[in-house]
C-alpha cells in the first residue's frame, strides 16, 4: 500500500467516524431538543455522501482482507462499526453491550500431532484437506478406482457408476472435479458433497477429489459437515503423481479433461484424514437510538465477506482478496449513514426505538441474523414493527432500486410510494422495482421467518458478485446515498405516522428451472445445530406446506435416505421425481412425525 493511499484511508476513516454536532449528552442519548427546534428536526437531514465514502473506503480496502468472520480483520471491522455507533451517540444495541458474540464452524484442521497421508502406487501425493471429510483413525488402504466425474445416475448402477459397483465397493474413489458441459445435468448431483455421498452410498471407503486445474487448495471454510467418508483433495501439484499411479502421463487438456484416465481404472493406495472441526468466534454489532415507546424498527446490513475466497466464490481457484465493496461494504456504509441522519432526530420525534445491526457471518448462511432473532423473547419479537435490510446497494443502474419483501405487509406499497420521492431533488427520486417475497439469500429472511414485516434494498446483480473484482472503484456512491435517503424518508414517515403494519405470508411463486428437477418449498435453517435439516419455514402454497411441514421441524428422512445435514438433504433433490409422493420423517417437539410430500416440477425459463 502506498503512503498516499494510507493517508487517504486515515482521513476517510476519521471523517466517517467524526462526532455529530452538537455533542451528545454523556449518557449516549442525543441531546434533548426544545419545543421550538423539535419541528425543525422532525424531518431528518439527507445522508452525507462523504460519510458513506469514508466507511466504504475503510471496509472495502485490502487491509481488511475480505472481512472473513472469526479473524483479526473481522475484529477490526467490528471495532470500526462500534466506534461509529459510539460517535453518533447510539447506546449499546444488545443490552449493555454493542456486541453479541457467537461461535461457528469454520472448516477442519488436523488433530494435534497428526499428519494426513495420501499414497498412490507406493508414492506420496501432494494433497490438501477438505471440510466435508470424516475423521479417520488410521490410514485406509484399498484399491483406488477412478469414476470419472463421479456423478450418480437415477439408480445405483448408472451415471458415472455404470458397471462399476463391484469395483467401487470397499475402494477409495477418485472423482474429477466439475461436470461435463451438459445443461440437463441436475446441480444437486454435480455438487462435490453429492459426489462424496454417492461414493459412500455405493460402499466406498475413501474419497479423493481430483482438481487438476486448481493451483490453490480446495476452500476449507465455513460449515464442515461430516459426510462419513475420509476424503482429501489433489490439485495441479499432485496431478502428475496421481496419473502415474494409474500408468498415465496426461496431459490434462480441454479435449481430454481426464488426462487419459478411463472410468474403472484401478490403482493401489492409502488415505488418512485425521481431522477435527474448527470452532471460531465472531460477533454481531448493534447500536440503539432510544425512542419514547417499547416498539422498535430494526435496520441491518451484513459486514462479512469471503476473505481470499471460499466455496461461495465465483472465481474458483483464485487466491485473491475478495473486498466485497458492493457485497456488502455498501450496505454497512448505508446503514451507518442512515444511523447518522436519524440520530439527529430528538427522542421526542422517535416513538419507536431504532436498532442498527451489523450482522456477522451472513455469507455462511445468515448466521448472525439468525443468532439475533433466536435470542429474542416472544414478546421482543412482537415489539418489532419492521426490519429493513441493506445488502448490495452500491451498483444502482437506471436510477432503479429493487425492494424485496413488499408483500410482507399490506402497508409497504403505499409507504414506499410516498417515501421514494426526493423532495430536495426530483432527479434523485428512485424507481422502485418491488418483489413481494420476504425470503431470500440475505438477513431479512431471518426476521421474515419470525413473522416480522421486512424490506431488503438491493441495487441489482452484476458480474463482479463474489469475485475479487467487486472493488471500491466500481461503486455508484451517489446511487447508494439515494437508497439510504429513501430509507431515511421511509423510517421518518413511519415515526411520524406510526402506521400499524400487518404481517403477510407471501405465497410461493411458480418455481423456475435453475437445473433442479424438483421444488419442495422448504426454507432450511443453515445456522441450526441439529442432526437433520431444520426448517426456518415453509413457503405458502408449496409442496412442503401441503405435506404439513412447519417451521422448527427437523427433517431426518426423505424416502429411503437418512438426513443428517444440508448435504444429505441436497442429495435428495437429485433422487426425487416431480409428482411422485415420498414419505418424509421429521422430529417435532421431541416426537417423530411421518408425513408424505409430493415434489413439484420446476418450470423452465
Amino acid at each position: 500500500m502506498s503512503s498516499a493511499r494510507a493517508t487517504w484511508l486515515l482521513l476517510a476513516s476519521l471523517l466517517a467516524c467524526r462526532p455529530e454536532q452538537p455533542a451528545q449528552a454523556p449518557t449516549g442519548e442525543p441531546a434533548p431538543a426544545s419545543d421550538g427546534s423539535r419541528a425543525a428536526w422532525r424531518d431528518p437531514p439527507p445522508v452525507e455522501l462523504e460519510r458513506l465514502r469514508g466507511h466504504l473506503a475503510f471496509l472495502a480496502d485490502d487491509a481488511q482482507e475480505g472481512r472473513p468472520p472469526g479473524t483479526a480483520a473481522d475484529q477490526r471491522v467490528a471495532e470500526h462499526i462500534e466506534q461509529a455507533f459510539r460517535q453518533l451517540g447510539l447506546q449499546p444495541g444488545f443490552g449493555d453491550s454493542y456486541r453479541q458474540s457467537f461461535e461457528f464452524t469454520d472448516g477442519v484442521a488436523l488433530r494435534a500431532g497428526e499428519q494426513s497421508v495420501l499414497q498412490l502406487g507406493g508414492r506420496p501425493v501432494a494433497h490438501t484437506l477438505v471440510p466435508f471429510s470424516a475423521a479417520s483413525a488410521a490410514p485406509v488402504g484399498a484399491r483406488v478406482v477412478y469414476v470419472g466425474h463421479g456423478i450418480p445416475g437415477d439408480s445405483p448402477d448408472s451415471g458415472d457408476y455404470a458397471k462399476l459397483l463391484d469395483k467401487v465397493k470397499g475402494a477409495i474413489v477418485v472423482a474429477r472435479s466439475g461436470a461435463p458441459a451438459d445443461p440437463h445435468l441436475d446441480p444437486a448431483k454435480t455438487r462435490v458433497q453429492s459426489k462424496v455421498i454417492a461414493a459412500r452410498d455405493r460402499g466406498a471407503v475413501g474419497f479423493i477429489l481430483w482438481e487438476p486445474d486448481a493451483t490453490v487448495p480446495y476452500p476449507n471454510h465455513g460449515e464442515a459437515n461430516d459426510l462419513q467418508l475420509p476424503a482429501l483433495a489433489v490439485s495441479a501439484a499432485g496431478t502428475p503423481d496421481l496419473l502415474k499411479a494409474f500408468g498415465k502421463k496426461g496431459p490434462v487438456t480441454a479435449a481430454d479433461p481426464h488426462g487419459g484416465l478411463k472410468p474403472g481404472a484401478v490403482a493401489k493406495g492409502s488415505l488418512h484424514s485425521p481431522v477435527e472441526r474448527v470452532t471460531a468466534t465472531t460477533a454481531n454489532v448493534a447500536g440503539l437510538l432510544k425512542g419514547t415507546g417499547r416498539k422498535r424498527i430494526v435496520l441491518g446490513a451484513h459486514m462479512d465477506h469471503l476473505g481470499r475466497g471460499s466455496s461461495s466464490s465465483l472465481a474458483p481457484g483464485v487466491d485473491a482478496i475478495h473486498n466485497g465493496a458492493d457485497d456488502n461494504a455498501s450496505g454497512v456504509a448505508a446503514l451507518l449513514g442512515v444511523a447518522a441522519a436519524l440520530a439527529q432526530l430528538p427522542p421526542e420525534a422517535r416513538p419507536f426505538d431504532l436498532q442498527f445491526v451489523a450482522f456477522a457471518a451472513e455469507e455462511m448462511g445468515l448466521l448472525g441474523s439468525k443468532r439475533v432473532v433466536e435470542s429474542l423473547s416472544p414478546e421482543a419479537r412482537k415489539d418489532i414493527v419492521a426490519m429493513l435490510n441493506f445488502d448490495m446497494v452500491g451498483r444502482v443502474r437506471d436510477n432503479t432500486v429493487v425492494v424485496v419483501g413488499t408483500g410482507t405487509s399490506s402497508a409497504w406499497p403505499g409507504l414506499l410510494d410516498r417515501a421514494k420521492v426526493d423532495p430536495r431533488d426530483a432527479a434523485r427520486t428512485l424507481v422502485v422495482k418491488p418483489s413481494e417475497d420476504g425470503f431470500g439469500a440475505s438477513d431479512q429472511a431471518s426476521y421474515y421467518a419470525a413473522d416480522i414485516p421486512v424490506l431488503h434494498f438491493f441495487s441489482g446483480a452484476h458480474d463482479d458478485y463474489h469475485r475479487p473484482s467487486d472493488d471500491f472503484d466500481k461503486i455508484n456512491l451517489e446511487g447508494a446515498a439515494a437508497i439510504a435517503d429513501l430509507s431515511v424518508r421511509l423510517v421518518a414517515l413511519m415515526l411520524r405516522e406510526q402506521p400499524v403494519l400487518d404481517f403477510k405470508k407471501v405465497a410461493a411463486t411458480a418455481p423456475r428451472g435453475g437445473g433442479f428437477r424438483v421444488s419442495l418449498g422448504t426454507v432450511p435453517d443453515y445456522a441450526a445445530n441439529a442432526d437433520g435439516m431444520k426448517l426456518s419455514g415453509v413457503r405458502p402454497q408449496s409442496p412442503a406446506e401441503a405435506a404439513g411441514l412447519k417451521a422448527g421441524d427437523v427433517i431426518v428422512k426423505i424416502g429411503k435416505r437418512e438426513i443428517h445435514n444440508i448435504d444429505d438433504y441436497m442429495a435428495c433433490f437429485g433422487e426425487l421425481q416431480p409428482g411422485v409422493a415420498v414419505p418424509v420423517v421429521v422430529e417435532r417437539e421431541g416426537a417423530k412425525v411421518e408425513l408424505t410430500i409430493t415434489p413439484a416440477a420446476p418450470t423452465r425459463r
